[in-house]
């Protein structure tokens, strides 16, 4: 959903993320939940690792992360649709 603007009232679901606003600041806030396309799958987030390259991110270290942005790429949980559910 990269670049889509969406009205709050307009979320069907939503889900609390930790984003990264601005350098060393984040905010645990709602935010839409991803709607998969043909292929893809919606996996349910139980932990989520946050690695020295968002460190970078956080710190202001790396202009390829720029806010606001959901940090951490090692995540853990449960595919909610699809051939892989459960």
């Amino acid at each position: 959903m990269a670049g889509l603007l969406l009205n709050k009232a307009s979320w069907r679901h939503v889900m609390k993320a930790l984003v990264y606003t601005n350098t060393q600041e984040v905010i645990y806030r709602d935010e839409p939940e991803p709607i998969p396309a043909l292929g893809e799958a919606l996996v349910k987030v139980e932990a989520v690792g946050i690695c020295g390259s968002d460190m970078h991110a956080y710190h202001g270290h790396d202009a390829r992360r720029l806010p606001p942005l959901i940090l951490g790429h090692e995540a853990v949980g449960m595919v909610q649709n699809g051939e892989q559910q459960g």
